[in-house]
């Protein structure tokens, strides 16, 4: 709590991460330090929420590449001009 109320003086934000058996605890300990200041969430929350994200953000990528090869594969279809076409990363979903 030392180092959450120094960052907090020099303008810092404060995010703890803590198992979830010491979430009611320290969010209490963390209220008593800086009511509203300091954001207290549990580890497990925390990584289930970013496997989420990236899942989502996997799917967006793989739905961009497929709609730039659908692209290409019209483009190539039609045009005389194939500088039109987009070279697609190897690493793109």
């Amino acid at each position: 709590m030392k180092k959450c109320r120094e960052n907090l003086r020099i303008g810092k934000r404060v995010y703890l991460l803590v198992p979830e058996s010491l979430l009611a605890g320290t969010r209490q300990n963390a209220d008593l330090l800086a009511a509203g200041r300091i954001a207290v969430e549990s580890i497990e929350s925390y990584v289930a929420t970013n496997i989420d994200e990236l899942s989502d953000y996997q799917s967006h990528v793989s739905g961009f590449r497929r709609l730039l090869e659908k692209y290409n594969e019209r483009v190539d279809g039609v045009e005389l001009d194939k500088s039109l076409l987009i070279e697609i990363p190897q690493n793109l979903g």
